[in-house]
């Protein structure tokens, strides 16, 4: 085979490989960043029911759900030292703390979207608001990334799939080269 053929094999391995990573990140990251939406609409209708003078007691409808079993969102309220006002979920009987860091960070930005994992079992993924109201300060939504993270390993498996029958792709064409030019006679 012929330097200029095994160049252009080593290059399409290169690109293959560089779509296939690229399909990956972009589809993981929309699915991550999907992940936050329904958190996002929830702590945003909870702001202006505060925003609007209502106290959490006038509003709250949210059941008691337990973590990281149910897949549903759950509703955190914080005061201004950190400290849960009421929650609508609990991870081994007890009320979610959010780290200090989180907090320091969304009093300073107004608003944080994390990935936080309390334990192993159980990743969730978090909108938090800072809301200047009392006595509520930051309020967190979150749920449940377990079937995004089903979605993901599915997705690892066809971009993994896709990959391997491009190479396969080219190893026949490198075959198929390889076999070419042996039959053709030297000049």
């Amino acid at each position: 085979m012929k330097l200029q053929s095994f160049l252009i094999l080593i290059a399409a391995v290169g690109l293959i490989t560089l779509i296939n990573g690229l399909v990956y990140v972009t589809v993981q990251q929309n699915y991550r960043s999907n992940a936050n939406d329904p958190q996002i609409q929830m702590a945003l209708d909870i702001k202006e029911k505060l925003e609007q003078g209502k106290s959490p007691d006038s509003f709250w409808t949210y059941d008691s759900i337990t973590l990281p079993q149910s897949l549903s969102p759950f509703v955190l309220l914080f005061d201004a030292a950190g400290k849960p006002i009421r929650a609508s979920a609990t991870l081994a009987r007890q009320t979610l703390q959010l780290p200090s860091g989180v907090l320091d960070y969304t009093r300073m930005n107004g608003e944080d979207r994390i990935t936080w994992q309390p334990r192993e079992d159980a990743r969730f993924a978090m909108v938090i608001l800072n809301v200047p109201q009392n006595p509520v300060r930051f309020i967190a939504v979150g749920r449940s990334l377990r079937e995004i993270e089903v979605r993901e390993a599915n997705l690892v498996r066809m971009v993994f799939i896709s990959w391997v029958l491009c190479m396969s792709v080219l190893v026949a064409y490198g075959l198929l080269i390889f076999l070419l030019a042996k039959k053709k006679p030297n000049r």
